[in-house]
């Protein structure tokens, strides 16, 4: 019979505990690293009617109790705010949460201005007591969150390394702006002041490949992700953060960008003229007394040649500075496209030719020159003498009546109302990147991680889950 080596069986037993340990730990670092961020994204805010539903089976729940309200198959429900809570009609009235819950492969359909909107995750309706309204709010992945972005931000047909560079941007500026509207109960919410999110609706294969290809990277600075700002197109120079919003960060610095001349953006070079009455009646409504505005001005410029700040001047000689961001949004973002611009007014009197007598002055005037003809019937003896005088006369009488026959005029004073007109560069704030730069940019053959690390400065791009 053989001896058994017992240190040779505990040095087996140790070396299996320590494969199990380590096969458990790496089992759990590819969960964790499956783990993407859920988002509460604000979609249809402020509302007095939902009509909501799905494309297949879903169901609805009370989350205060916890309770199926009811399971539904392809119908839309309609939902109101009440004095005790939510209405569902036909199901009764929920103090608290409604939740809406797909089924299998079921996408929740939001009806809203007679369109079908379609949401991948749930969907949470809230009841603002205070306002009486519903808020809707969409429960989701952060990956299928940026499906619905991307499409509403540039086109799939762009190249792919364009594609990818947006991808990594949205989904670092979800990461970052996570907390935002956190108590108003969602992260963000769907509008251009976050990101622009259509859903289902606004997905496509190719922007879907992007998100895929780069599911999970971010871009970071010092170790935590940055706030990835973007922009349509940069006008030639993006511009340093504190120009725009006041606060610096290191990583949003301005750098000529070029780029979009390649692209052939749709606004690089842009106009847009405003009355003085127009614009008078849009400071009024966000309450400022003024009567008429004089003057714009701007009072700030950047490196860049950016406007950071403008000055009106008023009739009463008020004075009004306003930041140019807030300027843009008060006029229209798409209107005046960016901050890089020149001001003209435009505002003169010019001059007016006008008759002074009218036709039957005139008609009256050939009258009263008589012919040769009438003149000789009204005496049958003449002379030579007075034959003569009186065709020297005639003559005389007509030519006198030519001269008075030209019209009378005199300069009227015409004034053209007061007008500013805007001419400028570039489309957006112009802080970080580029998106017309990056397709510019991917057009010479450049990398998405080319892309990033040129529009922000000194990053890492980091692979967080």
């Amino acid at each position: 019979m053989r001896k058994i080596n017992r240190g040779k069986i505990k040095k087996f037993f140790l070396f299996l505990g320590i494969c199990i340990f380590s096969l458990l730990i790496s089992t759990n670092n590819i969960l964790s690293a499956e783990k993407q961020p859920i988002l509460r994204v604000g979609i249809f805010l402020n509302q007095t009617e939902i009509n909501i539903g799905g494309d297949g089976a879903f169901k609805i729940y009370n989350l205060k109790s916890n309770n199926l309200v009811s399971e539904e198959v392809n119908k839309i429900i309609r939902i109101l705010p009440h004095d005790k809570g939510i209405e569902i009609l036909g199901k009764g009235v929920y103090s608290g949460t409604t939740k809406i819950v797909p089924v299998g492969n079921t996408k929740i359909i939001v009806e809203f201005n007679g369109q079908k909107y379609r949401y991948r995750g749930s969907i949470e309706i809230d009841f603002d007591k205070e306002h009486r309204k519903l808020n809707v709010i969409n429960i989701i992945g952060i990956e299928e969150y940026l499906y619905g972005v991307l499409k509403k931000e540039i086109s799939p047909r762009w190249p792919a390394e364009a594609l990818k560079a947006q991808a990594i941007a949205a989904r670092t500026f979800a990461i970052f702006n996570m907390n935002k509207y956190i108590d108003k109960g969602y992260n963000i919410c769907a509008s251009t002041n976050s990101q622009a999110y259509g859903g289902v609706n606004h997905e496509d294969p190719l922007t879907n490949k992007a998100v895929d290809e780069t599911r999970g990277v971010i871009i970071t600075y010092k170790g935590k992700p940055i706030n990835a700002v973007y922009h349509s197109d940069s006008g030639g120079y993006t511009e340093d953060s504190e120009n725009v919003w006041g606060s610096f960060l290191p990583y949003l610095r301005s750098v000529e960008s070029k780029f979009e001349e390649k692209a052939s953006p749709p606004h690089h070079t842009w106009s847009y003229s405003i009355s003085e009455k127009d614009l008078t009646e849009k400071l009024q409504k966000q309450g400022y007394e003024v009567n008429s505005v004089v003057s714009i001005d701007p009072v700030k410029k950047s490196k860049t040649g950016r406007t950071s700040e403008v000055v009106f001047i008023a009739d009463n000689n008020k004075v009004i500075n306003m930041k140019t961001n807030d300027f843009r949004i008060l006029v229209g973002a798409d209107l005046i496209r960016s901050t890089l611009f020149n001001i003209e007014t435009i505002g003169e009197e010019s001059n007016l030719t006008e008759d002074t007598e009218d036709k039957k002055e005139i008609e009256d005037k050939e009258v009263r020159i008589e012919s040769i003809k009438e003149i000789l019937e009204q005496k049958k003896d003449w002379t030579i003498k007075e034959l003569l005088e009186l065709m020297k006369k005639n003559k005389q009488e007509r030519e006198k009546g030519k001269e008075e026959m030209v019209p009378k005029v005199e300069i009227a004073k015409l004034k053209t109302p007061l007008t500013f007109l805007f001419s400028g560069s570039g489309n957006g704030h112009g802080v970080g990147m580029s998106q017309w730069g990056a397709y510019g940019m991917a057009l010479q053959g450049s990398r998405y991680q080319d892309i990033l690390k040129y529009y922000y400065q000194g990053i890492n791009i980091t692979k967080k889950y």
